[in-house]
């Protein structure tokens, strides 16, 4: 009996884990900061602007990229798969 449970326990983590595609194993990170215009009023007047990143550590280094404003959302939504399957993997390797 405890086998037929573990083998359903394994085919339930499995179902979940198809459900968490795509992912990314990466960060968002929204950061302020002055643009390049010298006449720029925001600046002038202490505002930054918001300056999105894409945020990923290889090999103990710190990687950034830019990312589009309107790519802020599915980044994010990539980023909590790659947390989820992460999560699933470890309950996995538990059993």
């Amino acid at each position: 009996m405890e086998n037929r449970a573990l083998v359903k326990r394994i085919a339930a983590l499995e179902q979940r884990l198809k459900s968490y595609k795509p992912f990314i194993r990466a960060s968002v990170v929204i950061t302020r900061k002055p643009c390049i215009r010298k006449g720029c009023r925001a600046c002038r007047e202490g505002y930054k602007h918001i300056s999105p990143l894409l945020t990923v550590s290889v090999e103990g280094k710190s990687k950034n990229r830019y990312l589009p404003m309107k790519l802020i959302a599915e980044a994010r939504w990539r980023t909590e798969n790659y947390r989820k399957t992460k999560r699933v993997l470890e309950q996995m390797s538990g059993l």
